[in-house]
């Protein structure tokens, strides 16, 4: 009994711990392609993958699978995720009525990616990743240029980076591709005038740059700037991708009482 008792506080002690929370970012440098772990808490970069896989022009994260997404150009890719390494998988080429398209960034939301594009035709895409095949949910005006998109799966909501003067301005918009609308929620920082990656998780919006010098960490409610985060990109890029990865607590359903034991020995 006085065992059970232990394995049960052991196991509840599981529950509580989890993957620390990540930032992963990524550019499409193809001289030194690397996507990188990002500590939130101390801006420490750690490189997940380095090749030619790892050119990435936008990123999203499926928390039911663990999977991450990144796409190059038309090309996309999947890996579980592991603070260990990605292990890159070239899912195909994605197309739009049959036709070659490519994607500037990405989002995931209720089993399908979400793509926008910066050329015609500029809309709000959604991605089926199993036969690679979009749809236009949102062809939104031509005066926004949406770049970095991301959905907070803590909301389901869609967020995106405007670099135009378009709309309200640059800054970080709600799109919603049901009412067709978008609201701004926050701007750029001073001086910035083109950011594009995005990750949101828990009302935190991070703006991700393509090159040397400082992330930036918003707070949508407020749409004022909470922090920043340093680049870990070399170079000066064309784009660039980010995902957050939340916490993932070990499941006692999943969990038999003798792995848990195994990890108390």
């Amino acid at each position: 009994m006085q065992l059970r008792r232990m394995l049960m506080t052991a196991a509840f002690a599981l529950l509580a711990t989890g993957a620390q929370a990540q930032l992963i970012v990524g550019t499409d440098d193809s001289a030194s392609p690397t996507i990188y772990h990002i500590d939130v808490s101390n801006s420490d970069a750690t490189p997940l993958f380095v090749g030619s896989a790892a050119i990435a022009w936008g990123m999203a994260y499926d928390h039911d699978t663990n999977t991450l997404y990144w796409n190059n150009g038309s090309t996309l890719y999947s890996s579980p995720f592991s603070m260990a390494g990605l292990t890159p998988t070239n899912l195909g080429t994605m197309t739009f009525n049959a036709a070659t398209v490519n994607f500037v960034g990405l989002g995931y939301r209720n089993g399908k990616l979400l793509g926008t594009r910066n050329i015609a035709t500029e809309a709000v895409y959604e991605i089926d990743p199993g036969t690679l095949q979009a749809t236009q949910l949102y062809v939104y005006p031509s005066a926004f240029d949406f770049g970095g998109i991301d959905v907070d799966m803590t909301t389901t909501l869609l967020f995106g980076l405007n670099d135009a003067t378009g709309g309200q301005g640059r800054g970080l918009y709600e799109i919603d591709t049901n009412a067709m609308t978008t609201t701004l929620r926050a701007p750029y920082p001073v001086g910035e005038t083109d950011i594009d990656g995005l990750a949101c998780y828990n009302g935190l919006a991070y703006y991700v740059i393509d090159q040397p010098g400082f992330f930036y960490i918003y707070d949508i409610a407020s749409g004022n700037q909470v922090g920043t985060l340093d680049s870990p990109f070399p170079g000066s890029e064309v784009f660039s991708a980010a995902a957050y990865v939340p916490d993932a607590p070990v499941s006692i359903e999943s969990t038999s009482w003798g792995d848990i034991k195994s990890r108390f020995r």
